[in-house]
């Protein structure tokens, strides 16, 4: 019998949290490496400039006519191919639309994507690939922690800039020994600490708090600073429990251990598929427990509401974070620019009924590398590897699909995360969409904390 379109989603999200766990639960390394470039770069009057003395004549070489664009993304491999695909769709879309539009006036941009099936090992290659083959000019938007990893050292070391990694991981901010490679997402230090400023406000005596976490890295990082902002916040840790990454069964024991404690308050840092499962053994387990009523915050790596619509009512409450519009809200529907991000989708081929959220976020990444682009080009060096990096450390932008008052800055090592102002929000499991809660955050602009 055919499966219905749910079921078949399911099965493909649990495939994903396997690949997302190969991708979260690599070793951290120390902030150096044998790759780095050296000491980073200068502020020479409040701008900074990369330090190129240890790079090859060519970093400084102007580049003409079409600005070569690589990356790498899982264009096969299954699950996590199957769910990115809008990711790519959205970066080709707006490559499209820079060059329909003269984004980067003088400049066409070429774009190339190799595929790396979301396996590290293959990252190498494929890079390698662009870099021999295509002769890219730069990286944007590579999608995964350890597929950017795998490649940090070798594209620092021959000064190539490595933009937008599409990870929240902090170590994207060692711009001393990597400052050629830069992060698209908020820090997952950052969100934890915005979670914190809500249950402060939620719980000003204090409250109790459990945490659920996928046993990786990625995890860790969460767990960590929640552990490390709990005391001041009067919040008391009442259990912790975890997850192996490439765990697809339901957490039922591990939310009875949970539900056992009745806490006020869950942090939870699943990964795919292990979203839905998570958040229906708590509904469960609420049940079973009438009276108890956590407040659920949950990563910005379930915010999809995709993702959430598979947990169906027991999604309902739960809170994260966002930093763009929703462009499935209905309520946007006429705003002039999610009007003109679905326009410029169709024009390029985009169906009716796709993946316009995940389409969303390679828009973004198409976006942000052409402005930075747009910035180098104007500069006194004009548009060369240097002057690439340089523009995208000292960068400040409202993207067109950010929430309201949103700017995206960089400002050298003072400041090396792109994305800090996040709005809290609230999922309304009946209409699919968020409530805001309270105002954009804007208290980490500036002020995440960095690889020592």
């Amino acid at each position: 019998m055919r499966r219905s379109r749910p079921a078949r989603l399911v099965v493909l999200l649990a495939a994903l949290a396997i690949a997302a766990a190969a991708c979260s639960s690599d070793n951290k390394t120390s902030s150096g490496g044998e790759g780095g470039s050296g000491s980073g770069g200068t502020a020479q009057g409040g701008t900074y400039k990369v330090d190129t003395s240890n790079c090859p004549p060519e970093v400084s070489d102007k580049i003409t006519g079409t600005v070569k664009i690589g990356t790498t993304m899982p264009l096969s491999g299954g699950a996590a191919a199957a769910a990115f695909a809008p990711v790519a769709d959205g970066l080709k879309a707006y490559v499209q639309y820079a060059n329909k539009n003269n984004v980067v006036p003088g400049y066409q941009l070429s774009l190339s994507i190799e595929d790396d099936q979301f396996n590290p090992t293959l990252t190498t290659p494929a890079v390698e690939k662009l870099r021999d083959q295509t002769g890219v000019n730069l990286f944007a938007g590579m999608i995964g922690t350890a597929n950017n990893l795998a490649v940090r050292d070798s594209l620092n070391s021959d000064c190539i800039p490595q933009l937008l990694a599409n990870s929240g991981d902090p170590r994207w901010g060692d711009v001393k020994n990597f400052p050629w490679t830069t992060g698209a997402l908020a820090p997952y230090n950052t969100e934890t600490a915005i979670y914190v400023d809500d249950i402060k406000k939620q719980f000003p005596n204090g409250t109790t708090a459990a945490m659920f976490n996928v046993n990786s890295d990625f995890g860790q990082d969460y767990r960590d600073t929640f552990q490390k902002l709990a005391g001041d916040a009067k919040i008391d840790i009442v259990d912790q429990q975890t997850i192996e990454g490439a765990d697809s069964s339901p957490p039922t024991s591990q939310v009875t251990s949970i539900a056992s404690k009745k806490p006020d308050v869950i942090l939870a840092v699943p990964l795919g598929a292990q979203c839905p499962a998570f958040l229906k053994e708590v509904a469960n387990a609420k049940a079973a427990n009438p009276g108890w009523t956590p407040r659920i915050y949950i990563t910005a790596t379930c915010a999809s509401t995709l993702l959430l619509a598979l947990a169906g009512p027991a999604a309902d409450g739960i809170v994260t974070i966002v930093s763009g519009k929703d462009v499935a809200d209905p309520k946007n529907a006429s705003d002039p620019q999610v009007v003109s991000f679905k326009q410029a989708m169709t024009d390029y081929g985009f169906k009716s009924d796709g993946d316009y959220p995940t389409a969303s976020a390679g828009w973004a990444v198409g976006e942000l590398t052409a402005q930075i682009l747009k910035q180098a080009a104007s500069s006194p060096d004009g548009l060369t590897r240097a002057s690439i990096i340089d523009a995208a450390r000292n960068f400040d932008y409202h993207p067109t699909l950010a929430r309201e008052g949103a700017q995206f800055k960089m400002n050298g090592e003072t400041d090396p995360y792109l994305n800090e102002q996040e709005q809290v929000v609230q999922y309304n499991a009946s209409s699919k969409t968020y409530t805001d809660i309270g105002s954009l955050n804007t208290t980490y602009e500036g002020k995440t904390e960095k690889p020592s």
